[in-house]
């Protein structure tokens, strides 16, 4: 197998995927969660706009929640949340192994995303154990 993933001129079905095109995926399904939370969050807005209405014009808030899922708007967006975060998480360890790969320091990712050192440091060693 060449280095470019190909064997006599074909691509290796096997091949792992390079650190770049792990990280354009992983991009993908951040974008993806955060359309989510975006979606989630207009309707937990509009539930919220319309409890709030229904309270000004004297509503009992406990029924107002209940008319609008409260607990669910919540579990939703918590979930959402949730998901968006770890879709971040792996997007920033891809990152460093990609970054590692490139030959830069995770000093120099960290200061590029703006992030702390000591986060740095976490996500250039769980690169290390995942993107060996």
């Amino acid at each position: 197998m060449l280095s470019d993933g190909t064997v006599g001129g074909r691509r290796d079905r096997k091949a792992v995927p390079s650190k770049s095109q792990q990280l354009v995926r992983r991009i993908s399904e951040l974008i993806e969660a955060a359309e989510d939370v975006h979606t989630v969050l207009r309707s937990y807005i509009k539930a919220n706009v319309s409890v709030a209405t229904l309270v000004d014009q004297g509503a009992h808030l406990v029924t107002a929640l209940e008319d609008f899922d409260g607990p669910v708007r919540r579990g939703k967006v918590t979930d959402a949340l949730k998901e968006f975060e770890a879709a971040r998480h792996r997007v920033r360890v891809v990152m460093f192994a990609l970054a590692k790969e490139q030959g830069s320091s995770a000093s120099d990712l960290a200061r590029a995303l703006g992030i702390s050192r000591q986060l740095a440091s976490r996500l250039a060693a769980e690169a290390e154990e995942t993107h060996q």
